[in-house]
């Protein structure tokens, strides 16, 4: 038997019971969770701000790192005993979608083919990923939401970042934070947007430029090479806009509400500067994971520069608050 968060309606989360299934659908991967990661995505997802949500009762949680237990007839990519990262974004293997599963009162739960939220989880093959062996447990998690997008849009997205190049950061919740360390290996020059408190007193110890709220933006329009927004507002990106060159790039990693709209100046673009939103960071997991971790030179980086808490199942709903508060850069469930 196994115990998992279920979303059973808009900011109302229930942990159930479910037996744990004896024999796998083709494409699935059994995995004992050892950490779970939750990032703003199902901070909306839980307060209902993607829109309606037509698979409730549902699981929920898209990173997390496990040992494999079992697997379907067609998985090759790995094995019973692996260490594996679980991620949202897709890599090789299969994948036949969602699935249903009765828990111990015999309601009919959906679950994706990736909800993590749980002591144990089916996940299809396509989201597991071999763990580096010199990565620790609770770096790991990390890999599969936060450290691919923060770090991807640096490494994948943006040209070549030089000493002398001006970068402004918008927001610095997980992926933000994943961004600013991969950005402090290139030695140019940061410039961070934050208004939350805790987090403008926790960047203090690294070497970048705080631009605070009382500072008026206008001194830095058309001041930046790159911008890397990711507070989750839309405001934001438009303002993120007018902060680059006319040669400059945005990248967005923002998740405003479903019907938030972004309003641009045409003529913005017309000048040449370019937008565009990232996709967890356009990496590959089976490929970006070990090139990621092997920037860092194997070593554990993230959890040593963030600010991360850990919390039992149980009290998942108080982790949601917190990192919907901005109080932590990530909460993570230690199963």
């Amino acid at each position: 038997m196994f115990q998992a968060a279920v979303l059973t309606k808009k900011n109302k989360i229930q942990i159930q019971n479910f037996e744990i299934p004896k024999l796998l659908r083709k494409d699935q991967v059994l995995v004992k969770i050892k950490y779970a990661g939750i990032c703003r995505s199902q901070i909306m997802e839980y307060k209902g701000n993607r829109g309606r949500d037509k698979y409730l009762p549902h699981g929920l949680g898209h990173e997390a790192v496990g040992v494999v237990k079992n697997k379907g007839s067609e998985v090759k990519k790995v094995n019973i005993g692996d260490k594996v990262i679980l991620s949202w974004i897709k890599g090789k293997g299969k994948d036949l979608g969602g699935f249903k599963l009765k828990n111990t009162k015999s309601k009919s739960i959906n679950f994706g083919p990736i909800s993590v939220f749980s002591s144990y989880a089916l996940v299809n093959e396509n989201r597991t990923f071999l763990k580096p062996k010199k990565m620790n447990y609770l770096e790991a998690v990390l890999y599969g939401c936060a450290v691919p997008t923060g770090a991807g849009i640096v490494l994948n997205e943006l040209p070549k970042i030089r000493k002398n190049h001006k970068v402004c950061l918008i927001g610095t919740g997980g992926i933000g934070m994943m961004s600013l360390i991969t950005l402090l290996k290139s030695q140019c020059k940061i410039f961070v947007i934050e208004n939350n408190h805790k987090k403008k007193n926790f960047l203090k110890r690294f070497k970048v430029n705080l631009i605070q709220k009382k500072d008026n933006l206008k001194n830095y329009q058309n001041y930046f090479d790159y911008c890397v927004e990711s507070s989750g507002s839309v405001k934001m990106i438009e303002e993120g806009l007018s902060l680059i060159k006319n040669n400059g790039i945005i990248v967005f990693a923002s998740h405003p509400p479903k019907r938030h709209k972004i309003k641009l100046d045409p003529h913005e673009l017309i000048k040449g500067k370019r937008i565009f939103g990232s996709w967890g960071g356009c990496c590959k997991p089976d490929r970006d994971i070990n090139k990621i971790f092997n920037f860092f030179n194997c070593k554990n980086i993230f959890t040593k520069n963030s600010k991360i808490k850990k919390y039992k199942l149980k009290n998942i709903s108080s982790a949601f608050n917190d990192v919907s508060n901005g109080n932590i850069h990530r909460a993570i469930i230690e199963f």
